[in-house]
């Protein structure tokens, strides 16, 4: 088209993001791999080179449906094969194929991870050009990748097949352990201690100096962080995260413990195992977290609380006191500020709705008793 207002070029919309489409997997293979029941199955021949959304899938996708809500977009699909739960009864989807399996999601990530196995490129060991390492750093070249402008402080220690993204600073006496990710600018500060398989997005930073001040009578004096952030085994952080450094002693984030991004953690907390941080909480000093706690986005802890394991927080939760938690199955459920059990919380929220009928009601009362 020609020029629009003002001589401007009309905006277009961008296509769209390339989704993983070079591997072509044969569907009875597929059903193979995954243990599916095949439902529908196809005619003849059908390969599977695509990945897609229910609504956006075409010729040679696969998809999955997970959600009832969902269901008018899987009976317009335009997918080759989709995945479905082991109970679903495949009402109105004509000769779709299906594949019926335990977790449709967890399977469809199965198959992603295959194709972006082929699609993105391997990230191959050594040192690249402009990085910046320590010469009694202890590190295999031929099984760690170092990217280019990273810089690897004395005495830092990086296990095999641990990938370091370019501009990360790795501080002195940092440990990694084996098959980490960092991704580029995290800073990891001195003596911070990754377990295995930790994946760190890209702009994070553990081990910075814990928010500490005492007023002397005339100014914030800052109070010395000597200690460090350990990381245990499997845990992700996600982007632009703070882990501040302990006062004294670490501030600990436990094995399988899945971080969100713009989280804040304290000095000197301890989370639990195989809890789920979501974006924008933020956790005081010296708080511990028991294991499997659920903190929805933008939940606050104070500082020096007891959280108990299995506690769920609803989004925006302001927990100022210690809680006990829950079971494996039960977990204790809190919401509101201050943080209390949902059940009075949910109260809470319903009585200030009521006021103005109860302000009518007592209006029409005072205007009866005037009457008399």
């Amino acid at each position: 088209g020609g020029p629009g207002v003002g001589g401007a070029t009309p905006a277009r919309d961008p296509p769209p993001a390339p989704t993983p489409g070079r591997v072509q997997i044969e569907f009875r293979a597929l059903a193979e791999q995954l243990g599916a029941e095949v439902v529908n199955p196809p005619g003849g021949e059908l390969d599977i080179t695509g990945l897609s959304a229910l609504k956006d899938a075409g010729p040679g996708d696969l998809s999955f449906f997970h959600d009832h809500r969902y269901l008018d977009d899987l009976r317009a699909t335009g997918a080759a094969a989709v995945l479905v739960p082991r109970d679903f009864a495949g009402d109105g989807v004509g000769r779709l194929p299906l594949l019926k399996v335990d977790s449709p999601s967890l399977a469809f990530d199965e198959v992603t991870r295959d194709f972006l196995a082929a699609e993105v490129p391997r990230v191959e060991p050594g040192v690249a050009p402009g990085a910046v390492v320590s010469d009694d750093a202890d590190f295999d070249p031929a099984a760690v990748s170092i990217g280019a402008n990273a810089v690897v402080g004395a005495g830092a220690r990086i296990g095999d097949g641990s990938v370091i993204g370019p501009g990360v600073s790795i501080g002195a006496g940092v440990g990694i352990g084996e098959g980490c990710k960092v991704y580029p600018n995290v800073v990891l500060y001195d003596r911070t201690r990754l377990g295995d398989r930790v994946i760190l997005q890209a702009g994070t930073v553990l081990g910075s100096d814990g928010f500490g001040f005492e007023f002397d009578g005339k100014a914030h004096r800052k109070i010395e962080h000597f200690g460090y952030v350990q990381v245990d085994d499997d845990v992700e952080i996600g982007a632009n995260c703070t882990v501040d450094r302990g006062r004294f002693g670490r501030t600990r984030i436990g094995a399988g413990t899945k971080i969100d991004n713009l989280v804040q953690i304290g000095h000197n907390v301890t989370l639990g195992r195989h809890c789920i941080i979501v974006a924008d909480t933020a956790i005081a000093g010296s708080t511990r977290v028991g294991d499997h706690v659920t903190m929805a986005a933008q939940v606050g802890l104070a500082g020096h609380l007891e959280i108990g394991p299995h506690c769920i927080f609803a989004a925006r939760s302001g927990v100022t006191k210690s809680v006990p938690g829950g079971a494996p199955g039960s977990p204790a459920f809190y919401s509101g500020f201050p943080a209390a059990p949902a059940s009075e919380s949910r109260k809470l929220m319903v009585y200030p709705r009521r006021i103005p009928e109860i302000l009518k009601r007592l209006k029409a009362v005072e205007e009866r008793l005037e009457e008399r």
